[in-house]
């Protein structure tokens, strides 16, 4: 084998998600990526006749060929922590009694059933004024907000959280975590952030954190896909306050879109 690549239908027929482009190091710089899209592109047009276009998202920096390539779609912030489950899970509460004498007041927020999320992440309100673009980024694969796509999202086993049902306008949500080849007891913890009100979103990253954390033993590698303007508050607020330890700086994550 000298390369792959995955392709996903998703939004009801209509989008070609792209993922997993790999080529064997020994044949990179030779045109193998090229090919295999070009035959990944020809084979969903064969098959999947109804797909209008393709979406994928990258991490790297954009140049001028992509922008004639791809339309943007969207752009979110990556912040990555990395922290001990064992020792968050010990100070966690003093931290946040901490956070409490120093005017911190955390606000309210829900954690969605599985009943709950269709009615409130197809409000009308929701997908407008609090997804990007109408997009529901769910760590790296983007799903437009529709009943079909919820669907795909809800064998994820994913918990999400929203400031209130009733129009939000902060929503978070959060895949189980999962082990990762860093060594022994490490695991990956992602949260996706929907919204721009800072109080709301640290008050949910708590919430995520005393869920998903708990159940761990070992080290944790955390990554937030967040608001870009919010990157350096949020970084502060979990070094400073909850004593994180940012692993990488900051970097961007872009949803692109080109027709097929």
């Amino acid at each position: 084998m000298i390369g792959l690549q995955s392709v996903y239908i998703i939004d009801a027929g209509k989008t070609a998600l792209v993922e997993g482009l790999r080529v064997a190091p020994w044949e990179r710089g030779k045109g193998v990526a090229g090919v295999l899209q070009r035959f990944c592109t020809e084979m969903v047009k064969e098959k999947y006749p109804g797909v209008q276009v393709s979406r994928l998202t990258r991490d790297d920096k954009l140049g001028p060929r992509d922008f004639k390539k791809y339309r943007v779609i969207a752009k979110q912030g990556i912040l990555l922590v990395r922290f001990s489950a064992q020792e968050l899970l010990s100070r966690l509460e003093a931290n946040v009694q901490a956070l409490l004498e120093g005017g911190f007041r955390p606000e309210a927020s829900e954690l969605l059933s599985e009943s709950d999320v269709p009615a409130v992440v197809l409000q009308e309100s929701f997908r407008r004024e609090v997804l990007p673009n109408q997009t529901i980024i769910q760590d790296w694969q983007p799903f437009k907000a529709m009943e079909s796509n919820l669907g795909l999202l809800q064998k994820k086993a994913l918990s999400w959280v929203v400031d209130k049902k009733e129009r939000p306008t902060v929503a978070t949500l959060s895949t189980p975590p999962f082990p990762i080849p860093l060594g022994q007891g490490w695991f990956y913890l992602n949260i996706d952030v929907f919204g721009r009100d800072l109080a709301h979103i640290k008050s949910q990253l708590l919430r995520h954190l005393r869920l998903q954390v708990a159940p761990l033993q070992g080290h944790v590698m955390c990554q937030l896909f967040l608001e870009p303007s919010l990157w350096l508050a949020m970084a502060t607020f979990c070094q400073e306050a909850l004593g994180l330890e940012l692993a990488k700086g900051y970097t961007e994550q872009y949803l692109l879109e080109s027709d097929i």
